[in-house]
């Protein structure tokens, strides 16, 4: 927690930010997200705003100083409807308290107000077992009412959301695009339905993103994947892959992480990424695979294997552990 000093001015101002103002600060070159967050904390109201006592709260002052603007233009407002940010009561509170990288704005469409769920993620070309298993696991879970939460890409995403939807669950989907740039093209009515069930699409993106997202936006999803859940699944991966990197997001965000173990078939390459996951940790295990941190490693050191349940074998306990108190 920040310490108060005489020369800090924030607890004297009220916050006067709005999404206009933290899109316009998102946007300025070589400042990131959580760059964009301190800037909040140290200057909350952008009606006084002060560049130079901005930069003075961050080291190297005559670099930083330069990125900064010198005034706040006047911003075209944004249409509250479609847009929250994360000073927001309807913004997701598993978002929020995200310990680092939370996003700042989101573009939404459907009930902001879903409670937080079960990540089930994995490959895009994904074999007949996979299919079998997503479809159980949700199943099993169908009485809890638990939200499912998925990034609406071919293969384990949307089989994810439809099996969500059969089952009467609210389901997340989360886009490396904009609201008007559905990807990919062929799921856009699964995201009309999504909605239309009480549902939520949500994107870091707004409508003037470049149509073909870049490659750090698929991960950047993926984080938010992780963020919006308790518990995150992984049906079928390969090595290296992008639902590698939610498994990533899941253990850096301290989630519980559930792996699908096949019982005669995990050897094969579909299944790389799962076996990975589940092996035990002793000392021949390969850490880098994930590049983890040093503190992250003492830490994992300490348990069995990355994956806290494997599935189908830990079913009950992973619902026992998402009941609510």
């Amino acid at each position: 927690m920040n310490q108060r000093t005489i020369f800090d001015r924030s607890y004297e101002q009220e916050f006067t930010w709005q999404s206009k103002h933290i899109k316009f600060f998102l946007e300025l070159p070589n400042i990131g997200r959580a760059t964009v967050e301190k800037i909040i904390e140290v200057n909350p109201d952008i009606n006084q705003w002060d560049r130079e006592y901005v930069a003075s709260q961050f080291s190297n002052f005559e670099k930083f100083i330069m990125l900064l603007p010198e005034e706040i233009p006047k911003l075209q407002n944004l249409d509250e409807t479609i847009v929250m940010n994360y000073r927001e009561n309807r913004f997701p509170k598993s978002l929020k308290n995200m310990n680092k990288d939370k996003p700042l704005l989101l573009w939404f469409k459907g009930n902001p107000e879903i409670p937080e769920g079960v990540a089930v993620v994995g490959s895009r070309k994904i074999i007949p077992e996979t299919t079998e298993v997503i479809n159980n696991f949700i199943k099993h879970l169908c009485d809890l009412h638990v939200c499912i939460v998925s990034g609406l890409a071919k293969g384990v995403d949307e089989l994810a959301h439809f099996a969500a939807l059969e089952n009467n669950l609210k389901t997340i989907a989360v886009l490396p695009s904009s609201l008007d740039n559905i990807l990919p093209k062929s799921n856009t009515n699964l995201a009309y339905e999504i909605v239309e069930n009480g549902g939520l699409i949500v994107t870091e993106y707004g409508p003037d993103s470049p149509r073909k997202p870049e490659n750090s936006h698929y991960i950047s999803r993926n984080r938010i994947q992780a963020g919006l859940s308790d518990l995150v699944f992984i049906a079928q991966s390969s090595i290296p892959g992008g639902t590698m990197t939610t498994g990533k997001f899941a253990l850096d965000y301290k989630k519980k992480l559930s792996v699908y173990k096949s019982s005669t078939n995990l050897d094969i390459e579909e299944y790389k990424g799962n076996r990975y996951l589940l092996q035990n940790i002793d000392e021949n295990f390969d850490f880098s695979v994930l590049k983890f941190t040093n503190n992250q490693i003492d830490l994992f050191k300490e348990k069995e294997s990355l994956a806290d349940f494997s599935i189908p074998e830990d079913l009950e306990e992973i619902k026992n552990s998402l009941i609510k108190e």
